[in-house]
């Protein structure tokens, strides 16, 4: 059993030597097809054993994956990003694959330095029925779930974890390319949530907070189109990214955020505003208990399947809103404690480390409540 990972590239000279470090000598074979690079991306992929392709770019993802695939000559395909890092869990991941009865496999996927990860599907049979579709957020799993009717196969789970970095760097630089691309697929396929998410986000990143408020409204409209059983838990990013925005704003949140919480009740980041806001308005039995809850998960194990989260909500943001709630339950030796937590991982902890002192001398000298 032999495994191609394909990949698409363009101007990836900072991400593609940690890219294919990554994958030299876990995979059988490295398919790449570039789109069009004018910088050292070619000159850099020469000191590794790659196929290397071309494509002449036509704005459709789909079309530049595809011919990844009509080059890969491997019994199973892991489809990656040159901005992400291949990382098995497992020492024996491969056998995962061994399986007869699988046409393909999720992975965990970390979208964000410093996020949870979710189940992706990345890999899957290298069979010429099996071809992304879409000219933006290309999938394969309408064709996946074809092969599996079809062939009386299933889709398993494989120990493979993908860690994605290229968020961290400047967002509005893929913009102008996205935006055109998005729009197109959303006349095509307006009930695509992702898209919208991925729409405002854009725009947002262009500066454009009305167009990206206008864009996540579009899909919490597209999610009340959708049957019940159709609704994924992944589907909450634009209720998620809307309220945020809102609530930066200082507009009021609290109808959006109990339809969104209706709508998804496990989704943990939707509980952190819930709580949060909460906390905001003086209602703190309210919300000690979320906060206390979402302190206890390690986020470092933490994996759900549909949703990936910031870490922050399980360390120092929930931490530093617990401590905040105990010091006003006059809790101060507590308080302080959750604060001394919270500074730990947090990326600013000086503040956090006089506010446990203060709490701490309000202990001891025994004073009367007030706000940290």
């Amino acid at each position: 059993m032999r495994i191609s990972a394909c990949l698409i590239v363009r101007n990836e000279s900072r991400f593609i030597d940690a890219c294919m470090i990554s994958l030299v000598g876990e995979v059988d074979e490295i398919v790449v097809v570039d789109t069009g690079s004018t910088d050292d991306t070619l000159s850099k992929l020469s000191a590794y054993p790659v196929r290397l392709g071309h494509f002449a770019w036509c704005d459709d993802f789909s079309a530049a994956r595809n011919a990844a695939l009509d080059l890969a000559t491997g019994d199973w395909i892991l489809y990656i990003d040159a901005d992400e890092r291949f990382r098995p869990l497992a020492a024996d991941w491969r056998s995962t694959l061994a399986q007869t009865g699988l046409a393909a496999a999720r992975l965990h996927l970390h979208p964000r330095v410093g996020w949870t990860a979710y189940s992706e599907l990345r890999l899957f049979r290298n069979d010429p029925r099996i071809r992304f579709e879409g000219v933006i957020h290309e999938r394969v799993h309408g064709r996946v779930n074809a092969v599996c009717r079809s062939d009386g196969l299933t889709i398993g789970d494989a120990p493979v974890a993908l860690d994605h970095v290229g968020y961290e760097g400047d967002p509005v630089a893929k913009v102008p390319r996205n935006l055109p691309l998005l729009r197109r697929y959303l006349a095509d396929d307006p009930n695509r949530v992702f898209c919208w998410w991925h729409l405002g986000d854009s725009l947002l990143a262009a500066g454009d907070r009305a167009g990206a408020a206008e864009a996540w409204r579009n899909g919490i409209a597209a999610i009340e189109r959708l049957p019940a059983a159709a609704i994924e838990a992944g589907e909450s990013s634009p209720y998620v990214s809307l309220i945020q925005l809102l609530h930066e704003q200082g507009e009021p949140v609290d109808a959006l955020l109990a339809a969104a919480s209706a709508r998804f009740p496990q989704h943990l980041a939707l509980q952190w505003m819930a709580a949060k806001t909460a906390l905001e308005r003086g209602e703190v039995d309210m919300a000690l208990p979320v906060f206390e809850r979402l302190t206890a998960i390690d986020a470092e194990t933490f994996h759900d399947p549909h949703i990936a989260y910031d870490k922050a909500i399980f360390t120092h943001l929930s931490e530093e809103a617990l401590a905040l709630g105990l010091f006003r339950c006059g809790r101060f030796a507590e308080a302080a404690e959750h604060y001394r937590r919270a500074a730990r991982s947090a990326p600013q902890p000086r503040e956090l480390m006089v506010k446990a002192m203060l709490a701490e001398a309000r202990q001891t000298a025994g004073r009367p409540d007030q706000d940290a």
